[in-house]
């Protein structure tokens, strides 16, 4: 066979896969359409279950009543539900959509200073998980911390800015050329605990395998803000789900939830009334700060999506309810 009969071929073959995939992709919507409109759940919930199926690619949006899916639905939104605080002791860091993350305003020190606080003078913000976009490195390292980049997927920064550095790493269970383990990462950067050090974690279902390998006292005695997008929280798994469970649950001892977000191009559930997302966006702050910043830790939100702070994950979908019961 000559070359261009070959790529002629193969043509056709691309095609043909592309076909079948929107014909796949649109059997997926008429099924699922046929299932939201036909059962017995309120008109608005209905509503967002068919908007969210207008992107789901690869995705899938599941309605599930069985008890023990919605069991653990609630075990995962009890674990990471967000203490109820002052609307302007949050703000968002990274922008709009996407890699932008709610944050404690005061443990930022934004208003006292900003680049030229003293208080921020050593503080330090390590990244795990970076691609070619990473509007938070960005912001941060304006507002005067010193952003610390991981990742091995690309070959530097996105960015160019003083204050960051970009190690092409993966953060696993072993060092080597090209992997570090997060503990030895702490040492490395010398971090000053003293300082109001932030950890933001988007290494996409590796966070579950690092975070079983670390010692959770020792983020505790390193940074004062944790931020998350935890990935493959599937409440149909079953080890799966005790894995994470189990994480979630160490860190509350020594974290606690100020925001939660669902990203709305995930996998996404529907239970009862409960809608969640597998990946989701949790910011945390150190215990230890709880007092200092007057928060009342048995004061935890009722639901929400919270206006001109939130912004959804994947703009062609609308936003996931967050409810707790």
């Amino acid at each position: 066979m000559e070359s261009h009969d070959f790529a002629s071929l193969k043509e056709s073959f691309n095609t043909l896969i592309s076909q079948v995939k929107q014909n796949n992709l649109l059997q997926y919507q008429i099924l699922m359409s046929n299932c939201i409109t036909n059962a017995k759940i309120n008109k608005k919930d209905k509503q967002t279950l068919l908007l969210l199926l207008q992107d789901r690619d690869r995705n899938y949006l599941r309605i599930n009543h069985n008890s023990q899916v919605y069991t653990k639905i609630k075990e995962y939104l009890a674990i990471l539900r967000p203490l109820k605080i002052q609307r302007n002791a949050l703000v968002r860091i990274g922008g709009e959509n996407d890699g932008g993350y709610v944050m404690c305003r005061p443990l930022l020190k934004m208003g006292g200073g900003g680049a030229n606080s003293p208080y921020l003078q050593n503080a330090k913000a390590i990244s795990l998980g970076v691609s070619d976009y990473s509007p938070w490195d960005l912001e941060m390292a304006e507002i005067g911390y010193l952003v610390i980049e991981y990742d091995g997927s690309i070959t530097h920064s996105p960015y160019t800015h003083p204050n960051i550095t970009f190690h092409k790493k993966f953060v696993a269970t072993n060092n080597s050329d090209s992997t570090i383990t997060l503990e030895t990462l702490l040492k490395d950067n010398q971090l000053d605990s003293t300082q109001a050090n932030i950890l933001q974690i988007d290494i996409e279902n590796a966070e579950w395998e690092m975070l079983e390998n670390i010692n959770i006292e020792a983020l505790a005695q390193n940074f004062a803000q944790v931020i998350f997008e935890f990935h493959g929280c599937n409440p149909e798994e079953k080890s799966g789900f005790h894995q994470r469970i189990t994480q979630l649950r160490r860190l509350d001892k020594h974290f606690c939830p100020i925001h939660l977000h669902f990203n709305n191009h995930g996998k996404i559930f529907y239970s009862r009334g409960l809608f969640f997302s597998t990946s989701i966006e949790v910011s945390y702050i150190n215990r230890k700060c709880l007092k200092d910043l007057g928060f009342n830790e048995s004061q935890k939100i009722e639901q929400g999506i919270l206006k001109d702070l939130d912004s959804p994950t994947w703009l062609a979908n609308p936003e996931i309810p967050i409810r707790f019961s």
